[in-house]
């Protein structure tokens, strides 16, 4: 019995469902292996600026954003931005700066991945102040143990990282060209440092 066209195409149709699938499942594992693959990850490429501008420790600012030379993808231009990179295989870390109300001030606190796992605003601030402790699991434990039954300062909040190595992102709206080195000097007022357990 000979099979007509449209018996033909039912027959191709297990076929084109499985080769679609296949597909499919090619698709979804590639996409969620890349950041885990790429050589030249966020983390990467803010390491690799941090250690050509500022060898030392702390927080860097990054260059004026301008077109073709984006140090990270999707930046805008009406923000000023700067970066703390850090390992805490070396110690935890302490961003500390004061807001003012009026100015936006913007944190993201990125795995070494570069997937953000903490994300704060001058609006998070303890009376006019931000005060961010930053450890591995560990490194809290220690912190919360020397407290000793005393609670840690009003304004100090403790992050817990996900990995050890990672990098902060702090973003200061200039909301107008002209003030995009005032944003850049309320960046430059941020301390980002690492610090020492206390003995015990």
């Amino acid at each position: 019995m000979r099979l007509n066209i449209p018996d033909r195409y039912l027959d191709l149709l297990p076929w084109l469902f499985a080769t679609l699938l296949v597909a499919g499942i090619v698709h979804i594992v590639s996409v969620l292996l890349m950041p885990t693959v790429a050589p030249n990850d966020a983390l990467a490429r803010l390491a690799s600026y941090v250690k050509s501008a500022a060898p030392a420790e702390g927080l860097v600012m990054l260059p004026q954003m301008a077109p073709g030379a984006e140090t990270l993808p999707f930046e805008d231009p009406a923000f000023a931005e700067a970066v703390c990179v850090y390992d805490l295989a070396k110690g935890p870390l302490r961003v500390k700066t004061s807001v003012d109300g009026e100015d936006f001030l913007g944190l993201s606190f990125h795995a070494n991945a570069g997937r953000i796992y903490h994300s704060m605003t001058d609006r998070s601030a303890i009376k006019g102040k931000i005060d961010i402790v930053v450890g591995d699991a560990r490194q809290i434990d220690a912190l919360t143990s020397a407290d000793e039954g005393d609670a840690p300062p009003p304004q100090e909040v403790r992050l817990t990282a996900p990995a050890k190595r990672g990098f902060i992102l702090i973003r200061s709206l200039a909301k107008r060209a002209s003030d995009q080195e005032r944003a850049r000097s309320r960046l430059s007022a941020i301390s980002c440092q690492r610090f020492d357990l206390p003995q015990g």
